[in-house]
């Protein structure tokens, strides 16, 4: 939003929602429809203000509970990168051994899991705000 343009857009940058989601944008022209042009300036006002007070916050965040994922209420698991980084791997590297080793599979330049990989406690998320991810057991070893 400038003086003259507002642009409201819904796309989310992620590849999940690029798929599969529909996207749009409006472009407003304060020339155009002033009333209209205010109200999103306004709204535009009232979420940086709300986004400001959501900011500030005294909460200590456990970095090893953030590294690990609960699922089911009592499983502990890793995140591929946080597995890899475990293993003393880079990512790329520990999803090429996943596929290596049969765990997961690649078509179409996309990772899936494969009966062995859910064999050894491996699972496939979908989360909205990182898009499509791995599980696996914090203790796994190839």
């Amino acid at each position: 939003m400038n003086e003259e343009l507002c642009i409201i857009t819904s796309l989310n940058l992620y590849e999940f929602s690029q798929i599969n989601n529909n996207e749009m944008g409006v472009l407003i022209r304060r020339s155009d429809d002033v009333e209209l042009y205010q109200d999103a300036y306004e709204e535009a006002q009232r979420i940086i203000r709300i986004s400001e007070e959501v900011r500030i916050s005294l909460e200590r965040v456990d970095v090893e509970t953030e590294q690990k994922t609960k699922t089911n209420g009592s499983t502990e698991k890793l995140t591929s990168s946080k597995l890899a980084k475990e293993l003393g791997l880079k990512t790329d590297e520990l999803m090429e051994k996943m596929v290596s080793f049969g765990y997961l599979e690649l078509r179409e330049n996309k990772h899936y899991l494969t009966a062995k990989g859910k064999e050894a406690g491996g699972e496939f998320r979908t989360g909205q705000k990182f898009g499509s991810y791995f599980l696996w057991n914090t203790d796994f070893k190839f």
